[in-house]
């Protein structure tokens, strides 16, 4: 009799532990989850991408910057789909200094030693600032996006919405392919030679 219940509660003692250790598990995998979805473009001002870049010195990154405006149904669109999504941001916060600029923005913006403003002093949607007029070559519409090298010169402006797959691609040839080849060799190739390396590069990136 005594072995039966012996028996009995440590199997009751097995089953808690296996229990305990389920639970465990499940809350380091919750938390993982958590935490990727928790990642997120780490958005700067021009100013403050500036700075970071003169603190990084020689490892300075290239600029990628959102112009948009505030009326701009697209521009909140990208926001909510294209750079909500986890990749997009590992991929923007490793390769760039993400910039969010207001194109008919009221404020000063200092680059490169520049002082540009919008000179539109009418209340309301109106008047283009000054420096989208450099970022996007002239070329005004919303959304569209402007990268610069660490020395604050436009290497490629481009507008319209994209979807997350199509703007990874282009993302990821701009930030370490762009000097090394054309887009229509990286673009062609992207998936079988370079993907799984650079998202294993990425994702190892230490916080």
């Amino acid at each position: 009799m005594r072995k039966k219940t012996t028996f009995a509660t440590s199997n009751k003692n097995i089953c808690d532990m296996k229990l305990k250790s389920l639970l465990f598990a499940c809350t380091l995998c919750i938390g993982a989850v958590t935490m990727m979805a928790q990642e997120k473009i780490e958005w700067l001002t021009i100013e403050q991408a500036q700075e970071q870049s003169k603190k990084d010195g020689d490892n300075a990154k290239k600029y990628f910057v959102d112009c948009y405006t505030d009326w701009c149904g697209w521009c909140k669109r990208m926001d909510r789909d294209t750079f909500s999504d986890t990749l997009i941001a590992k991929i923007l916060n490793y390769y760039y200094y993400p910039v969010k600029f207001n194109a008919e923005g009221r404020e000063k913006v200092n680059l490169n030693g520049k002082v540009y403003e919008n000179t539109n002093k009418t209340v309301g949607r109106g008047g283009v600032h000054s420096l989208a007029y450099y970022l996007l070559n002239n070329r005004l519409s919303y959304p569209s996006f402007s990268i610069m090298d660490k020395d604050c010169k436009v290497l490629i402006a481009f507008p319209g919405y994209h979807e997350a797959k199509e703007f990874e691609l282009f993302l990821v040839f701009m930030g370490e392919f762009y000097d090394k080849m054309n887009f229509e060799t990286f673009s062609k190739d992207y998936e079988s030679k370079y993907r799984q390396d650079i998202l294993r590069k990425i994702n190892a990136k230490k916080k």
